[in-house]
């Protein structure tokens, strides 16, 4: 059978939806065949199925719906490339909950991140109770750090009692400090505010809002992971971890604004000079295609060259503010470790930061400037 088009798929769902699921694929073609479009293979009945099950009124294609799906960023944390682990080996004890049941079970902490632990059971008689409560991916768990004495919440995300010894995976319901666990000594940490400035007079519906917050985050956290890879690499005895950064103010209204404890290094990282010229360059990228599509609409060939010549030098502008970052970002790190490897700092800018950079730009963004410290509070 043909791939089936767009428009065949979509009018597939249609006729899924309205029969609530409730058609079998012979039926669903008939019905495509009877009305003019081409059939559809079992693949989009189970896609049409699952489209419904997660409240879609609308078709959106395969694709689309596993990237929607995959792009939740506070579940699976621990798949997060950003988050990498470190290999230990220390005592921990678990308790599983399975329903209303209740399960302890001791095993060894074979790796452990700030997003995770990688557990492995030892004792085959744990491994056989696991067994029999039917422990299952997603359901909750508790963990107790023998050495720290930290306990940390999460749940199941792997569970592997068949290999020798049984593997368990776990995801912490946010991240830990890994100096907490008694992995690594923190860096110093100083407060740091922020003030995301947009048009004076702009008027923010939630979803912009959000995504703006959301963007800032991200660019925080990605130079705070970039600043501890690279810390951890150094083989100092100084203290070369940079803990999870924490929020001490926030301030949502236009002009929203974050007062954070951070280490000193990460702030470097994030000068807010550099940072506010590529976030001006992809605003005004933005602003300058929107005022040329929403003009008169007659494309005259001078007004059209003109227009071309200057997003052309928007564009250079943008990539020479991101060089700008890209490289003071590597100098800042490879100064302070001089053994770094300055390819892969400028690799995981390019890769990690500037694209939220771009993303605040696009979202009305047109600087971020420090707080003093008297707006700190």
């Amino acid at each position: 059978m043909a791939n089936a088009s767009p428009r065949d798929t979509r009018a597939g769902f249609d006729i899924f939806r309205q029969a609530g699921g409730e058609i079998s694929l012979d039926d669903l073609n008939q019905k495509l065949f009877d009305a003019g479009y081409g059939p559809v293979a079992d693949r989009s009945i189970k896609h049409y199925r699952s489209l419904l099950t997660a409240g879609y009124g609308r078709y959106i294609s395969i694709n689309r719906f596993d990237i929607a799906r995959a792009s939740a960023p506070y579940e699976d944390a621990s798949s997060n490339p950003r988050y990498r682990y470190t290999d230990v080996d220390t005592g921990v004890l678990m308790v599983i909950a399975k329903g209303s049941k209740l399960y302890e079970a001791a095993g060894r902490a074979t790796e452990i991140g700030e997003t995770g632990a990688i557990v492995r059971i030892i004792d085959a008689e744990y491994t056989q109770g696991l067994a029999t409560l039917k422990a299952r991916a997603g359901d909750m768990v508790s963990l107790r750090f023998l050495e720290s004495g930290r306990s940390v919440h999460g749940r199941l995300v792997e569970l592997d009692l068949a290999s020798d010894p049984a593997l368990l995976e776990v995801d912490y319901t946010g991240l830990v400090s890994l100096a907490e666990l008694e992995v690594g000594l923190s860096m110093p940490v100083l407060r740091a505010g922020y003030r995301l400035g947009g048009a004076e007079d702009e008027e923010l519906t939630i979803d912009v809002l959000g995504r703006r917050i959301y963007e800032f985050f991200e660019i925080v956290e990605e130079a705070r992971a970039l600043v501890k890879r690279v810390a951890s690499g150094a083989g100092t005895s100084a203290p070369n971890y940079a803990p999870p950064i924490v929020l001490e103010s926030l301030r949502v209204a236009s002009p929203a604004e974050f007062v954070v404890s951070l280490t000193g290094l990460v702030q470097h990282l994030l000068p807010v000079g550099l940072l506010t010229a590529v976030i001006r360059g992809a605003a005004l990228f933005i602003d300058k295609r929107k005022v040329w599509h929403e003009g008169t609409g007659v494309a005259l060939d001078n007004r059209a060259k003109l227009a071309e010549t200057e997003l052309k030098e928007l564009q250079v502008e943008q990539a020479r503010a991101e060089a700008e970052l890209i490289k003071a970002a590597a100098d800042s790190l490879t100064r302070e470790f001089p053994a770094a490897d300055r390819s892969e700092i400028e690799q995981t800018v390019r890769l990690r930061i500037i694209p939220p950079l771009r993303s605040l730009g696009e979202s009305g963004v047109e600087s971020i400037t420090e707080l003093d410290e008297e707006d700190e509070g």
